[in-house]
C-alpha cells in the first residue's frame, strides 16, 4: 500500500484515496488569486498540527513574515509546530538550486512548499555557463552545429532542478503561475501530480482540479471551493 500525505481539504483526501502520496513532487498551478499560496500553508499546518510532521515553506524572494500573517488569519500559528520558514534570494544566491536542495534534505519525509516555481525560473541571468556542471547538457553542447537558444537553457534549468529533486524524501508542492514559453510542459511531464486551481470571474467561482497524480485513480473533474475562516473547503 503507498502511504499518502493528506492535503488538509478533506474531500480531495477522498478523491485522490486517502492524499497525495509521500515523495511526490506535485505543481499546484493556477493564476494568481486562486489560493495557491494558502493551499501549501494548510497542508503544512493541518499535518504538523496533526501529525507531527516537519515541513518548510520555502520562498524564493519574498519575506515570509507577511506569509505567516496570512495564515494567522486563519488560525494557523506555526510557532510551535516543526515547520520552518526560510527565504533565498535567487537575485543574489549563485547556486539557488544547490541551497534549496540542501534545505530540503534537512527535511526528510516532511512537506515543503515552495513558492514559486516560477520565481526560480524567472531568476536572472540566463546563460549557457550556469549548465557547465551538468553532464547531459556537456553532451548536447559538444554535438556540432548545435546552440542553446533562450528558451532551451530555461527548458534544461526546469528539467535539471526537478531532477535535482526527485531523490529527496520529502513531499514537495511546487506553487506554480504558468509561462509564456516550453517549460510549463517540462514541468506538468516531471511532476508526480498537478493540481489546478482556477478562477471563473464571470461566476464569481474558485475551483480545484486534479489533472495527474501518479499511483491514484481519480476523475479530473473540477469542483468548486471556497475560503472560510478555517482555510479552502469543497462547497456544499
Amino acid at each position: 500500500m503507498i502511504a499518502r500525505v493528506p492535503t488538509g481539504i478533506d474531500d480531495l483526501d477522498l478523491i485522490l484515496g486517502g492524499g497525495i502520496p509521500r515523495s511526490s513532487n506535485v505543481l499546484v498551478k493556477g493564476p494568481p488569486g486562486s489560493f495557491k499560496t494558502i493551499f501549501g500553508l494548510q497542508m503544512l499546518y493541518r499535518n504538523a498540527v496533526k501529525n507531527d510532521t516537519p515541513g518548510l515553506y520555502l520562498s524564493l524572494n519574498q519575506p515570509v513574515g507577511g506569509v505567516k500573517e496570512q495564515a494567522e488569519q486563519f488560525g494557523w500559528s506555526f510557532d510551535k509546530t516543526p515547520v520552518q520558514f526560510v527565504t533565498v534570494d535567487t537575485t543574489t544566491d549563485v547556486n539557488v538550486e544547490r541551497t534549496v536542495f540542501e534545505a530540503i534534505k534537512k527535511i526528510g519525509k516532511g512537506i515543503v512548499v515552495i513558492d514559486s516555481l516560477t520565481s526560480f525560473l524567472n531568476r536572472p541571468p540566463l546563460t549557457p555557463s550556469e549548465y557547465e556542471v551538468d553532464p547531459l547538457l556537456e553532451a548536447i553542447k559538444r554535438l556540432p552545429g548545435l546552440s542553446f537558444s533562450d528558451e532551451a537553457l530555461v527548458r534544461a534549468m526546469t528539467a535539471r532542478f526537478l531532477r535535482r529533486l526527485t531523490v529527496t524524501s520529502a513531499t514537495i508542492l511546487f506553487i506554480y503561475e504558468n509561462r509564456p514559453d516550453s517549460s510549463d510542459g517540462v514541468c506538468e511531464y516531471l511532476s508526480d501530480g498537478i493540481l489546478k486551481l482556477s478562477k471563473i470571474e464571470s461566476l464569481g467561482k474558485r475551483t480545484l482540479c486534479v489533472e495527474k497524480m501518479r499511483y491514484t485513480e481519480h476523475d479530473l473533474l473540477p469542483r468548486n471551493i471556497t475560503l472560510k475562516e478555517n482555510g479552502i473547503s469543497f462547497e456544499r
